[in-house]
């Protein structure tokens, strides 16, 4: 759960999990929980099931948001159905996250009190950053990377084009905006593909400690002209842009994002 502010109040982004499993009863609604500071999707899966640590997930079947006011907070709820088992197969009843999504939105006041940035001078900040990453691959079997930039922790290594999802905007349309931005391409055809996270404490761009729970949605997408990329966002995360044969992409320096794209592209080509 990430918390900021705007003139006339605050806003604060969080993701609710809910589960499909095997042998559920379709006429239940699905299991939620909130994901936690530094919690991976799998473990919020099995505390909505009422298992201790995490289960094993096999796919994102659906993402929803909502953005409501509640005490006093703009609250943007991104819903992500999980699957457990083979829940994979089963198709996806719109009206089991309308039964859960008014309940899931609702904001405790000790929950928001605990992950709001102390601001004690030597303490980590908290920090929940949800974002949506593009996996593009080209007939020829290429894949759309970009190039960090020195903005950025990891300077001249490569990830997917991508980024931050900004508040009340929805993970595919931020995965779709991100990549124009940074690449140039406009994608068509995006599929849901996986959601994974990376717990971490360190400095910012900014020098700011913080103690970071990163929350990154993938997505698969097909560029609508296959053309030389240009970086749009001139000054910001990005530096370059290329497509980079399958082959080779392992061998240029990715980030964990990146090798889960990968993986990904080259299960689309065999």
């Amino acid at each position: 759960m990430n918390v900021g502010a705007r003139p006339g109040g605050e806003l604060l982004q969080r993701v609710v999990v809910h589960v499909r499993a095997e042998g559920r009863d379709p006429a239940s609604p699905l299991p939620w929980a909130v994901l936690r500071h530094g919690e991976t999707p799998g473990v919020a899966a099995g505390r909505a099931l009422g298992v201790p640590g995490a289960v094993d997930v096999g796919a994102l079947l659906d993402v929803r948001d909502a953005t409501r006011h509640d005490a006093g907070l703009e609250v943007h709820t991104v819903h992500l159905v999980l699957a457990v088992g083979e829940a994979h197969a089963d198709p996806v009843d719109p009206t089991d996250l309308l039964l859960v999504a008014d309940a899931a939105a609702a904001v405790e006041p000790a929950e928001r009190d605990r992950l709001r940035p102390a601001g004690v001078p030597g303490e980590a900040v908290v920090r929940q950053r949800l974002a949506a990453y593009a996996v593009v691959v080209s007939e020829d079997d290429r894949l759309l990377l970009t190039r960090l930039s020195t903005r950025t922790p990891s300077p001249g290594r490569w990830t997917l084009p991508g980024g931050g999802v900004d508040h009340g905007e929805h993970p595919v349309r931020a995965a779709v905006r991100e990549v124009h931005e940074e690449t140039g391409m406009r994608v068509g055809d995006v599929r849901l593909a996986e959601v994974g996270s990376e717990h971490f404490t360190g400095r910012s761009p900014r020098g700011v400690l913080e103690d970071f729970h990163a929350v990154r949605i993938l997505v698969t997408a097909t560029a609508e002209a296959v053309r030389v990329p240009e970086v749009l966002d001139v000054g910001g995360s990005t530096d370059e842009a290329r497509w980079v044969p399958l082959a080779q992409a392992a061998s240029i320096g990715l980030v964990g994002v990146a090798h889960r794209g990968l993986a990904i592209a080259q299960r689309l080509r065999t």
